[in-house]
């Protein structure tokens, strides 16, 4: 499996209390346009989501930035997900959660 085709992180507490999945700047070009919407599978579930933006200025009122972030419920702080590019479906992202 290519790393390209997989976007993988470690779920903050953060990110398990409010129900997202944090989507580092630096790989939303390995989704759909922020906005638009996509079919998340994790076995039987499927979910029509999409990477969402807020503004924030967490860094200071000088330095206002936005996050990203895909709403998914049922994650644990240390769980280690896998979100892989469908090769059969443009659209469709498989989701994979391993808690240790």
């Amino acid at each position: 499996m290519k790393a390209s085709n997989v976007y993988s992180k470690k779920i903050s507490s953060e990110e398990a209390q409010e129900g997202f999945i944090l989507i580092f700047k630096n790989k939303l070009s390995f989704f759909s346009s922020v906005g638009s919407t996509f079919d998340l599978v994790k076995d039987n579930l499927c979910k029509r989501v999409k990477v969402e933006a807020v503004h924030c200025t967490c860094r200071g009122l000088n330095l206002p930035h936005e996050h990203y972030f895909i709403r998914w419920s049922e994650l644990k702080a240390g769980d280690n997900i896998e979100i892989e590019k469908d090769p059969k479906k443009d659209d469709r992202y498989i989701l994979k959660i391993c808690r240790i």
